[in-house]
């Protein structure tokens, strides 16, 4: 599986790297929750494959079309790549499930583990790596940096929320720590922060 992987890889890696959307920050952020999504899987016993290559496609419609219903497009816009990177066909319908599903704005239930594990993978990399998010609030989404603290709270709250009980064990003190480094970084930016 490791070979298709580098094929989805491959066929990705592009459509990524030259996106309109997010274009310094959406392929290393892909790569990050496709390892932590195989990494979950694998804790929980989900298919590492699965996840993994979910995990790599799971904005791949907000690198073609924006962040406006991305899960929707990006289902449309993995089956063809899974298809000509010759995936299984029982593995297309989990794989979509994953992209489907993994965004903390929308209430899409898990039908998967592997959903689970790619829901979580994007949390974390948001929970770890909010300098990113908050350039990408201010740079690509002209998001005034006096709203940019509001919105990102709002994001992890919602990420957290979406993370199943099972996985939130494995992520303990995540939660906490990003939320005491966005505030660092809102101070550094000289950003007001209201009692919230």
């Amino acid at each position: 599986m490791e070979a298709l992987i580098q094929k989805i890889t491959e066929m990705v890696k592009p459509v990524y790297t030259f996106s309109a959307f997010y274009s310094h920050t959406i392929w290393p952020h892909a790569l990050r929750v496709s390892g932590y999504a195989k990494d979950l899987a694998a804790k929980i016993k989900a298919n590492q494959f699965i996840a993994e290559a979910g995990g790599l496609l799971h904005d791949f419609g907000a690198a073609m079309y924006g962040q406006n219903d991305h899960h929707i497009t990006g289902v449309k816009e993995a089956v063809p790549v899974l298809l000509k990177c010759g995936c299984p066909l029982k593995f297309i319908g989990p794989i979509i499930t994953t992209i489907y599903s993994h965004r903390g704005s929308q209430k899409i239930a898990f039908r998967t583990q592997e959903a689970r594990c790619v829901a979580a993978a994007d949390a974390q990399d948001h929970f770890t790596d909010l300098e990113e998010l908050w350039e990408v609030q201010k740079r690509d989404l002209g998001i005034m940096e006096e709203w940019i603290h509001q919105a990102l709270s709002k994001k992890l709250e919602r990420d957290w929320e979406k993370i199943s009980p099972e996985i939130k064990i494995l992520l303990d003190g995540t939660f906490e720590k990003a939320k005491r480094e966005l505030l660092r970084i809102a101070h550094m930016n000289g950003t007001p922060v209201g009692n919230k």
